[in-house]
């Protein structure tokens, strides 16, 4: 060990302290090599920091290490390692206090007046850097802020200069202690700054501590510099990372959180830049604040609809995806979207997608002539960049006499198991409207794809399609039974007694279960005090689906209360995330004039410019299902319109 790092590090009993990854025993070797190998000092910042959430026991010791490299003008990482103090100060201020070794406030409260120090240091790059650690503070902050001002008013270097404006900001917003009135009148001033990057920032400063409220001149004030305004000094700013016209615009969003008019100014003004780098974040940010708000699409989408004929391909592959994303909201843009497909496919992919999910018949043909082509560009599975063929099929179900004898082509002609799987279970989501395809399903059954197969044969729902499922089925009581297999058999049989069996030898984990319980039904009748017993046990979304289940199990009225019930306390207190939800929000419907108890915590649901559900599509599809809901119930909502496209009353 070298004699600078000894006095820090020898007496450490590191193997009784640990890191992310374990023991801290190899922690001295790495402190050793990190002096000269930039590969070490990125391990060490993984083993101790690794992604933050937690200050652990080998953190204390380390931080008076990163102290000496962060002042040693010799040491090639210095700026490095200040990032990595940054990092830690902020895990142990965001961290719940009891991830947070014991250790470490002592070991911070040590370190920082040796941080400070750095304010006057000869290199404007550990000026910089320093701010960023110095801004976590926040139970220094009467100490910290004064100092921050005092280097403000020497500083030379501009970046040097906004990191203090942000680190003071961020002080302030943090501290529970008075803020100091000179502090406050520094960055009130900033408006009237002659550089426009500290008006900006000042702006930002103002936001981020509540300076001003939601003055609308802060927008303003960032709308105007980000959308023309040479950004050269943000590299110095944030010399690592995201890029920088990505990171500013994420940073003034993120500073002006739920103002909502104020995001929405700002992405209609970034979508007009000239810059083609802030006009692709600007349908970042405009797409961000639609999925939040209802409103906004009114303003935004037409804006975001202009960069179909944006000469950058890169715009149009965004405008594109975002329409997509819009539902029936982008159907003014029907005949842009059509002309979109001629693009290039990472262009027109998307564009196929939005025309389906606004329900223009043109989509019908151009899916049958993609399913033709030799490469039709689509994912074959959901979720990967860009449409899926399954999304985009399962949504034409409508459309299935159209479509299904270029589905059936391709699906003779499909040589990969992917595409295989993808077609097939299109058509066991397209159920009876399927039935053609009956020859092409069974020529499956035997390969790989026989379980995908057997699955589309059994949603044919025909007594063909069953007395061809029925072998394949069967064969399977050779092996250990699945709740897969016995749901098949039963489907195939319509004897649902060997599958009641299996459920009541699985009985620890029948909660697991509870879907396949609803759609038995009254057979399942016989297993529903045990479902019962397992009500006291969950709440949210997963006593629903148990309430539900029993309800479909007794058919008592009173477990259809205990329903709705369930849902409008799941609502309530969870809140309604994704199409799990919707799904359960739409088995209401069934109740009829039962589902009465929900109907407090569905009218909201339709009502608010807050979206309940993340995303335009799911929101619409919410709001669908919401109003079959309240019509069953006799409790019709007088809003019909999408709330997509038009603000709430």
């Amino acid at each position: 060990m070298s004699q600078d790092l000894s006095p820090m590090v020898d007496n450490v009993p590191w193997e009784s302290l640990h890191h992310h990854y374990g023991s801290a025993e190899d922690i001295p070797a790495l402190l050793l090599a990190s002096a000269t190998d930039p590969h070490a000092f990125g391990e060490l910042h993984n083993k101790v920091y690794h992604q933050g959430g937690g200050i652990l026991s080998a953190a204390p010791p380390v931080l008076p290490v990163l102290v000496l490299w962060a002042h040693d003008p010799g040491f090639a990482l210095r700026d490095a390692a200040i990032r990595f103090i940054g990092d830690l100060a902020q895990t142990a201020r965001k961290a719940d206090p009891q991830y947070v070794n014991a250790a470490w406030p002592a070991a911070w409260q040590e370190a920082l007046p040796q941080l400070l120090g750095l304010l006057a240091d000869p290199d404007p790059v550990v000026r910089r850097a320093v701010a960023s650690p110095l801004g976590q503070a926040a139970d220094q902050a009467a100490v910290v802020l004064p100092a921050l001002l005092a280097r403000w008013h020497e500083e030379l270097d501009e970046a040097a200069s906004l990191k203090y404006v942000l680190a003071a900001a961020q002080l302030l917003r943090d501290t529970s202690a008075e803020w100091p009135v000179e502090v406050i009148d520094w960055l009130s001033s900033l408006h009237e700054n002659e550089n426009p990057a500290l008006r900006f920032a000042g702006a930002l400063a103002a936001r981020r501590c509540g300076l001003g409220g939601r003055d609308p001149r802060h927008v303003d004030e960032a709308a105007s510099y980000l959308s023309s305004a040479d950004l050269a000094v943000w590299h110095d700013v944030w010399p690592v990372g995201r890029r920088v016209v990505g990171r500013l615009l994420w940073c003034t969003n993120d500073y002006l959180d739920d103002d909502r008019d104020g995001r929405t100014r700002l992405a209609a003004t970034l979508l007009g830049s000239l810059d083609a780098d802030r006009r692709a974040n600007a349908l970042t940010t405009a797409a961000a604040v639609m999925d939040r708000w209802r409103s906004p699409v009114t303003t935004l989408l037409p804006l975001v609809a202009n960069r179909l004929s944006d000469p950058d391909s890169r715009q149009r592959r965004s405008a594109s995806s975002i329409l997509a994303s819009a539902g029936r909201a982008a159907a003014p843009w029907t005949a842009q979207l059509l002309a979109a497909c001629e693009d290039e496919p990472a262009v027109a992919r998307p564009a196929l997608q939005a025309l389906v999910r606004i329900g223009a018949p043109e989509a019908v043909g151009l899916v049958a002539d993609l399913l033709d082509a030799p490469d039709h560009g689509l994912s074959h599975n959901a979720g990967c960049n860009g449409p899926s063929l399954r999304d985009i099929l399962t949504a034409l179900r409508p459309a299935a006499a159209s479509l299904l004898p270029a589905v059936r082509r391709r699906l003779t002609a499909s040589s990969t198991l992917t595409e295989q799987r993808a077609l097939l279970l299109t058509l066991a989501e397209w159920g009876p409207d399927a039935r053609d395809a009956f020859v092409e399903i069974t020529s499956f059954l035997g390969t790989e794809a026989e379980d995908w197969a057997l699955d589309a044969l059994i949603a044919l729902d025909s007594e063909e399609a069953r007395e061809a499922a029925l072998p394949a089925v069967v064969a399977a009581k050779d092996v250990p039974v699945s709740t897969r297999a016995a749901v098949r058999r039963w489907k195939v049989t319509g004897e649902p007694g060997e599958l009641l069996l299996h459920l009541q030898a699985d009985d620890p984990t029948l909660r697991q279960h509870v879907e396949v319980l609803a759609r038995l039904g009254p057979a399942a009748a016989g297993l529903a005090d045990r479902v019962r017993d397992r009500t006291a046990l969950h709440r949210g979304w997963a006593l629903v689906e148990l309430r539900y289940a029993l309800w479909r199990m007794t058919g008592d009225p009173e477990d259809g209360l205990s329903f709705a019930t369930a849902t409008r306390l799941a609502i309530s207190s969870d809140g309604v995330f994704g199409r799990y939800c919707i799904r359960a929000v739409g088995k209401l419907a069934a109740l009829g004039t039962l589902a009465a108890p929900a109907v407090p915590a569905l009218r909201p649901l339709l009502h608010g410019d807050v979206r309940p559900t993340k995303g335009i599509p799911n929101d619409d599809l919410l709001c669908e299902t919401v109003r079959e809901v309240l019509a069953a119930a006799g409790s019709v909502s007088p809003c019909h319109r999408s709330p997509s496209s038009t603000p709430p009353n």
